[in-house]
């Protein structure tokens, strides 16, 4: 699904979820069509023709983007045409009408500090700001022009701040529901929807992995050293396994000392040689990191997709291929055969 730049934006940008951001959409779309619309009749009547036509375009402008969004799930404009036709607007209306116009001003601003990429709001406020009190200053004393611009700039950044807060604490939240809180490890609940996905692509042949693995012998780390060392030597089991992996490789906590590690495009000689890297880096790590914990290592179960396979299918191979490297002894990495699940 591609970033969308209006309302779309990159999550750590963003301050709504995708059905909140449609929502938000719908209802600017109502609330300027039933605004800005009469006013451009309005100025085409009066003879402020220039401002009709600035409207107009604004709102065309909106119409065709947020259809592209909807519909098309893509950017047409963008939000540099939209945001640009509205400041031209501002100015033309203050200019036109005078101080009465500049009241228009504080909802927009404050509309675009919500809506707009923090970047871009900061210099699309700045430009309407400057412009507006520019295009007052002939209507109204110069005293008043000054308020009205502090007052512009004490309202645009409160609502910097305060969206700033509230962006900061959903990335805090999405980390939190998405993470386990021990090892910073993705959780279960991201993981049916990860393997759904890339069983996708194996109907595509775009080979994909899954890596069972388990901690041997974390039993006896807990019940000698005790779980506060136990708890050290997963954490430090993960911080291994996540530095030899890929940036593509995603890893879960499935529970326990239990994970599972899911390689994209990667079938599976190339995730055998990765996996048997991160077996020796964390058996050479635990002994660095922890002299005094006895052997820990890693045994490992690939299984490559299948298309058309059933995910829970998928993931038995993988449990299958993980139990046989615990028969072999254990720090064994072993790979499944499609034909082993009938076996």
């Amino acid at each position: 699904m591609d970033r969308l730049s209006f309302l779309g934006k990159p999550q750590d940008e963003g301050l709504f979820d995708l059905y909140s951001r449609q929502r938000v959409l719908i209802f600017i779309l109502l609330v300027t069509l039933m605004t800005f619309l009469p006013l451009s009749i309005k100025n085409f009547v009066i003879g402020e023709t220039l401002l009709g036509f600035s409207l107009l375009a604004f709102e065309l402008s909106l119409v065709i983007e947020v259809f592209g969004i909807l519909r098309l799930n893509r950017n047409i404009l963008g939000y540099r045409p939209p945001l640009f036709l509205l400041a031209i607007s501002m100015v033309l209306s203050i200019h036109a009408f005078g101080t009465l116009a500049t009241y228009w001003v504080f909802p927009v601003v404050t509309s675009i500090v919500l809506l707009v990429p923090k970047k871009m709001a900061m210099l699309a406020n700045g430009g309407i700001i400057l412009t507006s009190a520019v295009a007052a200053l002939p209507h109204q004393e110069p005293t008043v022009t000054l308020r009205f611009t502090l007052a512009l700039l004490f309202c645009v950044s409160i609502a910097h701040y305060v969206i700033e807060t509230v962006r900061k604490l959903q990335a805090n939240l999405s980390y939190l529901s998405t993470r386990d809180s021990l090892t910073g490890a993705l959780n279960r609940h991201q993981l049916d929807a990860s393997l759904i996905a890339a069983s996708e692509k194996a109907k595509m042949d775009q080979a994909t992995c899954i890596a069972a693995i388990d901690i041997d012998y974390f039993k006896d780390v807990n019940d000698l050293h005790g779980h506060d060392m136990g708890d050290q030597v997963i954490k430090t089991v993960v911080k291994l396994i996540n530095s030899h992996c890929r940036k593509t490789d995603l890893l879960f906590r499935l529970g326990g000392d239990e994970f599972l590690l899911l390689f994209d495009n990667t079938n599976a000689e190339s995730a055998l040689k990765i996996t048997r890297n991160i077996g020796q880096k964390v058996a050479e790590g635990i002994v660095e990191a922890y002299p005094e914990v006895d052997k820990v290592t890693l045994s490992t179960g690939i299984a490559e997709s299948i298309a058309n396979e059933e995910v829970e299918a998928w993931v038995k191979r993988a449990d299958m291929a993980l139990y046989k490297a615990k028969l072999a002894g254990r720090n064994q990495v072993k790979v499944n055969n499609p034909s082993d699940l009938y076996a």
